[in-house]
C-alpha cells in the first residue's frame, strides 16, 4: 500500500512475530517499537496513518505510556491487537478515527489509508497566544493582510483568530512574530468558524504546508514550555 505508514507497538514474542508477518503480507510500511515512549523519543517527527498497539504490551506499560495511548486515540486511527496461537490476531478499533471493524486488513486499507498522515510531534498542542500576520496572497501587493493571534497551535498547524471571509481550501501565508525565522509559512485552511457563532471564537484552522525545520523546532520548544523564541 503506497504512501502508507503505521506503527506497531509490541514487546518481542509470538504476538509481535504474527503482527509483523501480517503487515508484511499487506505490503505496508511500518515501524516497530516496544513502548509508546520509544516512539516519542525516536519517531516523533515521522508522519503516520495509524497505530497498532498490542494489548498485553499496553497492560504492562507505565502511566506515561497509557496517557500517551489516550492522546493517540484522540488523534489517529488506533487498533488494539491481541494474538493467540489458537485464534490468531484479533483487533479492537479504538477512538473516533478507527472505524468499527477489528480486522487488521480492513483497518489498514480503509481507516489508515483514508487518514491524512501526521506526526506525533504534530499532535502536541499549546494554547498560548502568539502574534501572527495572515496574508491571503503573498505575491500580490494589494493582498489583504490581517493581524491575528493563535488560539492553539502545533508544529503542523493551528487555529487563528479571524473575522475575514475564508473558505475551506483557501491558501494563507502566515508570519509568526515570535519566531526567529519569520519566513511566511504557506498554509491551507481546513475549517472555518465564522463570526457570530454562539460561544465560539471566529477563526480558521490551518495546516502548515511549508514550515521549515527551524520554525518547527522553535514551535516545539514553545509547546514544551522552553523559551525558544525572542
Amino acid at each position: 500500500m503506497n504512501d502508507l505508514r503505521v506503527v506497531l507497538v509490541s514487546l518481542p514474542g509470538p504476538g509481535r512475530e504474527a503482527y509483523v508477518k501480517a503487515l508484511r503480507d499487506l505490503c505496508v510500511d511500518f515501524d516497530v517499537a516496544e513502548s509508546l515512549r520509544d516512539i516519542s523519543d525516536v519517531h516523533s517527527q515521522v508522519k503516520y496513518n495509524g497505530f497498532l498497539i498490542d494489548v498485553p504490551t499496553l497492560l504492562r506499560s507505565g502511566a506515561a505510556d497509557k496517557a500517551e495511548a489516550n492522546l493517540l486515540i484522540d488523534n489517529f486511527p488506533v487498533l488494539r491487537l491481541n494474538y493467540q496461537s489458537s485464534g490468531g490476531i484479533r483487533g479492537i478499533p479504538t477512538g473516533r478515527f478507527s472505524g468499527i471493524s477489528g480486522d487488521l486488513k480492513h483497518f489498514v486499507s480503509e481507516q489508515c489509508a483514508n487518514f491524512p498522515a501526521r506526526s506525533l510531534r504534530g499532535t502536541k498542542r499549546a494554547n498560548k497566544v502568539l502574534n501572527v500576520i495572515l496574508n491571503m496572497d503573498l505575491n500580490s501587493p494589494g493582498s489583504r493582510i490581517e493581524k491575528s493571534v493563535t488560539l492553539n497551535f502545533s508544529t503542523e498547524g493551528g487555529f487563528f483568530f479571524s473575522v475575514a471571509n475564508w473558505k475551506k481550501g483557501d491558501y494563507v501565508w502566515i508570519i509568526v512574530k515570535e519566531l526567529e525565522d519569520k519566513t511566511p509559512i504557506k498554509s491551507q485552511v481546513q475549517w472555518v468558524v465564522p463570526w457570530g457563532r454562539e460561544d465560539q471564537f471566529p477563526g480558521i484552522g490551518v495546516q502548515f504546508l511549508t514550515i521549515s525545520n527551524s520554525q518547527a523546532n522553535q514551535i516545539d520548544e514553545l509547546i514544551r514550555g522552553k523559551k525558544g523564541a525572542k
